[in-house]
């Protein structure tokens, strides 16, 4: 079963291929769609909007609920968003050149493994892919720059990853229950 986009994910992708394009980026990569992500929690989303846009409240109303989610995923992880992406771009990224303004990027191959990663866990739970998905994925992915960036910056992997985790990942029947909740038997 092929795997559907949301607005969202497609927003985050567009936004990431422009700073991929300000870094001089000959492809999409991970840490491009990394640095999207948290670029898109401090936007002022319903002026990117156009009034015009066609179910523009619909849109709107998806773009803010996945990009509220992606706020309490780097708030709970304590990760700031504004520090991680600054950092991400500092990095030096190989084989910069400029690209035409009006050629759209193509995603690398690990970008686009991240991109199936994604896929696989928003099928997981019969979801179409949205960016709390791929932020999970991206996390989960092997990535020398975005370590660097977590030890310089004093961000805690383990439990960035563990908050993205719950936010995509359903309690599966295989899965042991909360020792919390009271279990009653007839």
């Amino acid at each position: 079963m092929k795997s559907r986009h949301s607005n969202s994910l497609l927003f985050v992708w567009r936004v990431a291929e422009v700073e991929a394009k300000h870094l001089n980026a000959p492809e999409l990569e991970p840490v491009h769609l990394l640095i999207g992500l948290a670029k898109t929690v401090d936007l002022d989303l319903p002026t990117l909007v156009s009034k015009n846009t066609a179910d523009r409240d619909a849109i709107l109303e998806e773009l803010l609920r996945e990009v509220r989610r992606l706020r309490t995923v780097f708030s709970t992880a304590q990760v700031s968003a504004k520090a991680l992406r600054r950092k991400l771009r500092g990095t030096p990224l190989d084989q910069r050149f400029r690209l035409p303004e009006s050629e759209s990027l193509h995603r690398s191959t690990a970008a686009r493994k991240v991109f199936a990663d994604a896929e696989h866990f928003a099928q997981l739970s019969n979801s179409v892919v949205y960016p709390a998905h791929l932020l999970h994925a991206l996390l989960l992915n092997d990535d020398d720059t975005r370590e660097e960036a977590f030890q310089a910056l004093g961000v805690d992997k383990k439990r960035f990853l563990e908050v993205a985790r719950r936010e995509v990942v359903p309690l599966h029947s295989g899965q042991l229950p909360d020792p919390h909740t009271k279990t009653t038997w007839n």
